[in-house]
């Protein structure tokens, strides 16, 4: 198997990503929730972030789905480099909550610089949902 050449595609392949990352957070919060599974809830003390980054991803999922099919139908030439920026802070974002049922004091930095690293994890899916974006209106408008 041949990883395809960058393009609209990988919209598709990191929905499919975060989608099934999305269900394994599902079980593991089910297992911990309803199945009582101790050493699950040991790796995952923070649950109710696990269910967060759940939300998040699957949120993702159906995003990069609808701007893939926004992006064909509107024949948009979207720049390699974007949508590789795009498809990396889509799986990068939702990542934080993961550390966080983890690790509950994880992000959680009192200097300005900690803030700032913090901060700046979200700006690849910020650039590429805005590009993306702002293309859509310049076809349109």
């Amino acid at each position: 198997m041949t990883f395809p050449e960058v393009g609209p595609q990988w919209l598709l392949i990191t929905a499919a990503i975060a989608m099934l990352i999305s269900l394994v957070e599902a079980w593991l919060a089910t297992l911990i929730i309803y199945g009582k599974i101790g050493f699950l809830k040991k790796i995952f003390p923070a649950t109710h972030n696990l269910i967060r980054s759940h939300v998040d991803y699957t949120i993702m999922t159906g995003l990069a789905a609808v701007l893939y099919f926004v992006i064909t139908h509107l024949e948009l030439q979207i720049p390699n480099a974007i949508i590789v920026i795009f498809c990396a802070g889509l799986l990068y974002n939702p990542a934080g909550f993961i550390a966080k049922a983890m690790n509950p004091k994880a992000g959680n930095s009192d200097t300005v610089l900690g803030r700032i690293i913090v901060c700046a994890g979200f700006l690849p899916a910020t650039i590429g949902f805005g590009y993306i974006m702002i293309s859509v209106l310049n076809k349109l408008l």
